[in-house]
């Protein structure tokens, strides 16, 4: 499709009011803020020095992949505020946020020249024309006409924020640009599948991008032909987060040092130590797992290191512990914190002596095994309570890694959206369906305390129920068996869809609401921030986001009403 076959379609560009409601300038504090985050006025001169500078210290690729990477991730958490403040409107209008808060921060002029996109019907694809782009003024002063563009944030930016919005991996691409010498910058955006070799601008969203594994090592092969990473991988993400976890793990993995992974459970812990251990130069021996939090207490000893022949009631033959099975490869010890003491004290043993012995045995035998951990609990904490030991954490503890929760890394939910469906319609035999606009919003807006798990299980049960030819929609997510959900144990995401369902079933509903309670203007809003505080444990900078105002507008009623625990 030639650029500009299709202008007649673009509808009128929706006026930039709730958007500029959204920013606020508070010159007396020093800050800005829009939508409650913090933002800065900064010299465009300087960009173009920063871009300098980062090319000459890591080179052209490597600075175009981190401006890429520091792009896509903003643009996944504005996806949010137009979901947000535009959740009424056209999905043009609503997508039309994005590209005026770029205008709004003098960053580009976006003009829409097609805009054919039916997210029921599966129809993606856009093309626009970029005037007056800072980015790429900038790359031109400091770089001069080059053979490539130089719109690497704003690229970055456009992706992930379709990603998150649409809920796929999109690719956007800038194929004319004023640092190649056009007259004005054009990009075109489409799903990532649909593009010829994609991969050479999904690569830039990675981290993984400049690591490697081992010659000979395995390659991760998920079967999924759209992630960012086609037919090669085993984990799917491309925030800030995934990509500080990424970096750590391609640090250690080359090394034989142990290595403890933190967070919280269903953030993918076992994923991501299967990942380092196919970087590492054990990654043709074998990576054996073990759950210490499913192992009867009196069985923990023989499940790690083996049973001789006799050695009890039922031990008719010699049988190999997990030490033993994944010798010169890894040994995965899941929820380590659930460790008896006596089985703690022996695991030190073998890492301090490299030495153990099975049940009933009395030879001592070697441990060549490389120890990765993980845990949901606080080490720490449970130390001082006398849970854990001391001295085997140290052990462990050589190298921690965290896993940010799922509702740290956002830009990653629709790239793990596109994962599990194609895993799960492939699995069931189901066509590869969308997902409702509605939907899209719960899951960018829900907190996930299940986190990749929990999200994974409600893909799954929408391909499921689903039609062929129709969308995901709210209904499919919630199920007879969870009709309790607001009882103790009950499903908390649909508590959270029928929560969000009876806040805006009826027009005006709210406000009705409101007026009846006779709290009157003040009253409201005190209310209001009343309820974010409660919602965000005190956090002044989360109660701002939840309430649309700023930080210091916060602050401002909380020195006249200060409730107490809050995080200022």
């Amino acid at each position: 499709m030639a650029k500009g076959d299709m202008h007649a379609q673009i509808p009128q560009e929706p006026a930039f009011d709730d958007l500029r409601k959204s920013l606020h300038f508070m010159p007396d504090e020093a800050s800005i803020w829009l939508d409650g985050r913090r933002m800065i006025l900064t010299e465009h001169e300087a960009s173009g020095i920063m871009r300098r500078e980062l090319i000459l210290a890591v080179g052209l690729e490597r600075a175009r992949a981190i401006m890429t990477r520091l792009g896509y991730e903003l643009g996944g958490v504005e996806a949010e505020l137009a979901i947000r403040v535009r959740k009424d409107t056209s999905v043009f209008n609503a997508f039309s946020a994005g590209p005026q808060l770029h205008a709004l921060k003098g960053m580009v002029k976006v003009e829409p020249i097609i805009f054919d996109v039916d997210p029921e019907k599966g129809r993606f694809y856009t093309e626009y024309f970029w005037h007056h782009s800072a980015e790429c003024e900038s790359h031109l002063a400091h770089l001069g006409v080059g053979h490539q563009p130089g719109g690497w944030q704003q690229v970055g930016y456009a992706s992930g924020y379709a990603s998150a919005f649409f809920g796929r991996p999109f690719l956007f691409r800038e194929l004319e640009c004023v640092a190649m010498g056009h007259s004005k910058c054009f990009l075109v955006g489409k799903p990532a599948e649909e593009w010829d070799d994609p991969e050479s601008e999904l690569r830039y969203f990675r981290a993984e991008n400049y690591s490697s594994r081992p010659k000979g090592s395995p390659k991760a092969d998920t079967g999924i032909d759209s992630d960012l990473r086609i037919g090669t991988r085993t984990i799917v993400g491309a925030s800030a987060a995934f990509n500080v976890v990424f970096n750590l793990i391609d640090k250690v993995a080359p090394t034989n040092a142990p290595v403890l992974f933190l967070g919280e459970s269903g953030v993918g812990k076992e994923v991501f130590a299967r990942e380092l251990h196919k970087r590492s130069k054990r990654a043709d021996k074998p990576m054996i797992a073990i759950n210490c939090a499913a192992i009867p207490e009196n069985l923990v000893e023989a499940e790690l290191f083996g049973v001789e022949k006799g050695a009890f009631t039922g031990a008719v033959a010699t049988r190999p512990g997990r030490f033993e099975r994944a010798d010169g490869g890894t040994l995965f010890l899941d929820e380590i914190g659930t460790l008896t003491h006596s089985a703690q004290g022996k695991l030190l043993r073998v890492l301090q002596e490299g030495e153990f012995e099975r049940v009933g045995g009395i030879a001592p035998l070697t441990a060549n095994v490389r120890i990765i951990a993980a845990t949901n609990a606080n080490l720490r904490d449970d130390i001082k309570a006398g849970r854990f030991r001391a001295d085997l954490f140290h052990r462990l503890n050589v190298f921690p890694v965290r896993i940010a929760p799922l509702r740290e890394r956002r830009a990653d939910i629709p790239l793990l959206i596109n994962h599990f469906q194609r895993k799960f319609a492939r699995q069931h035999n189901k066509t590869l369906k969308t997902l409702s606009q509605d939907v899209l919003r719960a899951f960018m807006s829900y907190d996930w305390p299940g986190n990749v798990r929990e999200l994974e299980n409600i893909v799954e049960r929408g391909v499921i129920l689903a039609d062929d030819d129709l969308p995901i929609d709210v209904h499919h997510l919630m199920t007879e068996a969870d009709r309790d959900a607001d009882a103790e144990g009950g499903d908390p995401f649909r508590a959270y869809l029928l929560d969000r369902r009876s806040s805006t079933s009826a027009t005006g509903s709210l406000g009705g609401q409101m007026l009846e309670s006779g709290l009157g203007a003040d009253g409201a809003v005190s209310a209001m921030i009343r309820e974010a505080l409660a919602r965000t444990g005190g956090n002044v900078s989360e109660t701002a986001r939840l309430t649309g105002m700023t930080r210091s507008q916060v602050n401002y009623w909380l020195k006249r009403n200060r409730p107490a625990d809050v995080q200022s």
